[in-house]
This record gives C-alpha cells, sequence and structure tokens, in this order.
C-alpha cells in the first residue's frame, strides 16, 4: 500500500502514452511554475533542489496521505520488478519553465487501483525532487532507485500549483 511513495520517485522516466481520453492539458487549469529569472543551463544540468523564486505556501491537505511509513520488505519487491513495471501505473510530462526543466508533471493514474491512490497525490501535482535528488535524467532516477535500497526515509518535494508540498514516509525497519 504505502510502497506507492516510491511511484513518486519514477515519474521522472519517459511518459506512459495512454489510448483512453483524457483532458486537454490546458483543461487542467495548471499555473506554471514560479520562479526567479536564472541563466541558461545546458541541457545535462540539472536542478538539484526547487528552482529559485519566492516561497510558496504550503498547499493544503488533500485525498490521502502524506506521511507514514513503508514496510521495506514492500519497497523492496518494487525494487526489484524495476523502475519499468512501477512506471505502467501513471503517465507525465516534463514542466517546462521557458526552456529549463523544472520537474515531472503527473497527467493521469492509469491504474486506478494502484498504490498511488492512497497518497495526496493529483493529476498536475510537479515532482521537484526525492530524497533531495532530482529526477530528470535516466542516470539519476537509477542513482536514486539504487538508494532507496538503505534508504530510512523517502521524501518527494513536489508543487501543486503555485503551492508546495512534501511526502514524508520512514521506511520500517531501519536499516543500521
Amino acid at each position: 500500500m504505502r510502497a506507492g511513495l516510491l511511484a513518486l520517485a519514477v515519474l521522472s522516466c519517459a511518459p506512459k502514452v495512454s489510448t483512453t481520453p483524457r483532458p486537454v492539458e490546458d483543461d487542467l487549469d495548471l499555473q506554471p511554475p514560479q520562479s526567479a529569472a536564472a541563466p541558461a543551463t545546458s541541457p545535462a544540468a540539472a536542478p538539484t533542489a526547487a528552482p529559485a523564486g519566492p516561497p510558496r505556501p504550503e498547499a493544503p491537505p488533500g485525498k490521502g496521505l502524506r506521511s507514514g511509513t513503508i514496510a521495506r520488505a514492500s519497497l523492496v519487491a518494487v525494487l526489484d520488478a524495476g523502475p519499468a513495471s512501477f512506471l505502467r501505473q501513471l503517465e507525465v510530462v516534463p514542466q517546462m519553465a521557458g526552456d529549463r526543466f523544472v520537474g515531472w508533471r503527473l497527467i493521469q493514474l492509469i491504474d486506478r487501483a494502484g498504490p498511488l491512490h492512497d497518497l495526496d497525490v493529483v493529476p498536475g501535482d510537479v515532482l521537484l525532487a526525492v530524497n533531495g535528488r532530482p529526477v530528470s535524467r535516466p542516470e539519476q532516477l537509477q542513482a536514486l532507485w539504487d538508494s532507496l535500497r538503505t534508504a530510512n526515509d523517502v521524501t518527494a518535494q513536489l508543487w501543486r500549483g503555485s503551492q508546495q508540498l512534501e511526502l514524508h514516509f520512514t521506511v520500517v525497519p531501519a536499516v543500521p
């Protein structure tokens, strides 16, 4: 159940394509991320934290969990299955600020019975980082994926419109 937080970590891979009808992205009434003017970076560069700008207010609680525990055995089972099997349950697109990558915007949850439905994530949320690490490139995802085997916490930083939120789950039992 709560191993679904890990799904957030893998939002950074290529978008899942779905043939089911969905609203046009413009109909999602999303606000573009607020960011201060920043110097252009090379395509290989990725932000290490949320882009600079005025602090965002905390998003009010939504339908699901923002904190709790993840059983290590469940987490390891998800990790053993690999990122591709996990990505089958969601569709994401890159969120850009001009020509700069900001994070991964959730379009839809494809697996309506999946563990992500237990979390406070909704279409339009933008994943910025997991455990303080950006997940904009495949090698960053793989490094994060590998680090989760011994992680004692999983924390995801997100934007919801002009607000921010954080999901924090403790992995039990802890690794000494």
